[in-house]
């Protein structure tokens, strides 16, 4: 099912860009077969600081940017359906994402740069910006630098301060602060982080992110599928790369906006700020 106009039209400001910025979600059209080696023969006796520490060396320094399409499937209070995205980003950098709706219909584009935002909304023909700084009640965090970065794929690393909590199941190492607020559950045959949760203090699920199928890009194991559940604001969106370039030569920020498109700041004063 795609995203129709109606929907997108009608959506609350930025409500596309909410749902971008945390590209993950909770289904999907395709299936694939994790493509992953065997488990290593010291699994479960590892400890956590040597868990953490293979999981921080299986994110790469020489890999500095990405370029990818992307199928989104997202449901939300606002809207729900499918859409495209075209994805660049550049570690410590710029990400750029550009929204094509039902018949090939570019609806969105959106450039996040290390202090400002811009949400080019092509249907309706207005460009909300502004600073980070006055950011947070749009757009969910992080936006810009290594952990954006790190979420579209799939290397989320685990605080090496934390006394993580230890358990192992047949397949996985599961490790919790003690608090019992944060969960990461780290695959042992690639190091990865596989599953995220993060709860409230009462214990209520707040929000998981799953990385699923992974396959080899460019002799690195990445997953296709990244899965974003947040049950208390009824939302899941789920993304799957039909193509993904590591460290592509060239890259694209521009938003090319017209001299006509209206332009709105989102700052303390949004709402009755406008140029």
């Amino acid at each position: 099912m795609c995203l129709e106009n109606q929907a997108l039209r009608y959506a609350p400001p930025l409500s596309v860009m909410l749902l971008l910025l945390w590209t993950v979600g909770c289904s999907g059209s395709r299936s694939v077969t994790d493509n992953r080696p065997d488990l290593p023969d010291t699994f479960p006796n590892h400890t956590s600081a040597a868990i953490v520490q293979q999981v921080r060396l299986a994110f790469p320094d020489t890999v500095s940017a990405l370029k990818a399409t992307a199928s989104l499937s997202i449901h939300s209070p606002e809207m729900s359906g499918t859409v495209t995205a075209r994805i660049e980003h550049r570690r410590n950098d710029s990400l750029f994402m550009s929204l094509t709706a039902a018949l090939g219909i570019e609806a969105a584009r959106i450039l996040i740069t290390p202090d400002s935002f811009f949400v080019y909304d092509r249907l309706k023909k207005q460009l909300n910006y502004g600073s980070l700084d006055f950011a947070a009640t749009v757009l969910p965090a992080p936006l810009a630098g290594d952990d954006v970065y790190r979420n579209l794929l799939g290397l989320l690393t685990l605080d090496e301060s934390v006394d993580w909590q230890l358990e192992a199941d047949p397949r996985y190492y599961h490790l919790r602060d003690r608090s019992g607020r944060y969960h990461y559950v780290v695959d042992p045959t690639l190091w990865r982080v596989v599953r995220y949760e993060e709860r409230t203090a009462a214990g209520d699920l707040l929000e998981a992110r799953t990385f699923t199928e992974h396959d080899v890009f460019d002799g690195l194991y990445l997953p296709r599928r990244i899965i974003l559940q947040r049950p208390l604001d009824d939302t899941n969106v789920s993304m799957y790369y039909r193509t993904l370039t590591l460290t592509p030569p060239t890259l694209s920020f521009a938003l090319n906006v017209g001299d006509s498109v209206e332009r709105v700041l989102i700052d303390e004063d949004y709402g009755s700020s406008k140029e």
